[in-house]
């Protein structure tokens, strides 16, 4: 049997790819402790090698290199984060955006064989010359059937489910994950991006940092609707000191849709300004109100800062939930759940590899059938 020798650096950076030790990596292609060492002093089979790259998310090629790659592949997307010299896009970063990218092309392929039509509001006030921001989040708002009930949207994350079920239930594919697919040390960084959007006539894809707030990432949702009545794909961090007009047009406009300007005017003057009695009365947070007050000119971003430091360590002050969710109950909204249900159904009717089906949703093809009762 012919032996591949590669270098351990080279075997640590792949392993590193997808958050993992090397023994890690190792154990997951065998159990033998004698093939373990074989494999952790660089010595693998033509197979055993093949397995590894596949594991590990690398091209082949890249294991027969004497050091790491400084850059592989990075797929692309319009930086529209409005910090002063933000931070680079991290790897963490593309990686994601890769994942959902292929999500994408997958599901609008599907939708293409299956006959379906353009989405009619993507991109619906691109290129217009008088842009208005009630009558684009009037649309919006139409389209989703907002406003959801007011009760509702005490409950913040109960008030995000609902949103996402709404954009979904008219073609937007919305993903919400904290980390890279299932990898636990792959964390995401608020201060790098709280989110993204493709644009695309067919399926139009949201991704929602989920290390942000709840609060937050309901306004981030909204932003990023904007984007895809404007036509626009980009990655945005919604810095408060920002001033790229179109950024600045779409914070006005999330904020038309999560509350309406007479609304929120009416509730401000009743209330005098005071951001806890304003909140309660439209039952929202005190910091989406706080967001839609810096917007409307309100407040000042100093406030603003300030409110949400303190909303921030209240929230991480909030008593953790005992126990976690099952696993297979994370996977829809990590993958969106309009995809998953449409991958799994494909799989299921036989018009899909369950194998093919495990790798678009990063799961093994095991828990595909087990996906269908979700």
């Amino acid at each position: 049997m012919n032996t591949l020798s590669f270098r351990i650096e080279i075997l640590k950076w792949a392993a590193n790819n997808i958050g993992l030790r090397l023994d890690q990596v190792v154990s997951k292609i065998s159990e033998a402790e004698r093939t373990q060492k074989k494999l952790l002093a660089g010595e693998f089979s033509i197979n055993q090698a093949e397995s590894f790259a596949e594991i590990t998310k690398v091209p082949f090629g890249s294991l027969f290199l004497n050091t790491p790659p400084e850059t592989i592949y990075k797929p692309t997307i319009p930086d529209l984060r409005q910090k002063q010299d933000p931070i680079p896009l991290s790897d963490f970063f593309y990686e994601v955006l890769d994942d959902v990218q292929k999500k994408q092309e997958w599901y609008v392929e599907f939708l293409l064989e299956n006959n379906a039509e353009k989405l009619n509001f993507v991109g619906r006030f691109k290129n217009h010359e008088d842009i208005n921001v009630t009558t684009i989040a009037s649309d919006i708002r139409k389209t989703l059937n907002l406003p959801i009930n007011l009760n509702t949207r005490t409950n913040r994350e109960h008030y995000l489910k609902l949103l996402i079920e709404r954009c979904e239930k008219v073609g937007i594919l919305v993903f919400k994950n904290s980390i890279v697919k299932y990898a636990t040390r792959k964390t995401l960084d608020t201060n790098e991006f709280r989110g993204f959007v493709l644009s695309n006539e067919y399926a139009p894809a949201i991704f929602l940092n989920g290390q942000d707030m709840p609060s937050a990432m309901i306004f981030t949702l909204a932003h990023e609707l904007a984007h895809i009545w404007l036509g626009e794909s980009g990655v945005d961090d919604l810095d408060i000191y920002g001033n790229n007009p179109t950024e600045v047009l779409c914070n006005k406009i999330a904020a038309s849709v999560l509350v309406s300007n007479s609304e929120f005017d009416e509730a401000w003057e009743i209330y005098h300004g005071d951001i806890s009695w304003v909140a309660n009365a439209l039952h929202v947070s005190k910091l989406m109100i706080a967001r839609l007050a810096l917007t409307y000119n309100k407040i000042t971003s100093i406030e603003y800062k300030t409110i949400h430091e303190s909303e921030k360590e209240a929230y991480n002050n909030i008593p953790k939930k005992d126990g976690a969710p099952s696993f297979l109950k994370l996977v829809p909204g990590r993958n969106s759940r309009l995809l998953t249900n449409a991958v799994v159904n494909q799989a299921v009717s036989g018009n899909m590899l369950l194998r093919d089906a495990g790798r678009l949703l990063n799961v093994s093809p095991q828990n595909i059938m087990k996906l269908g009762g979700i």
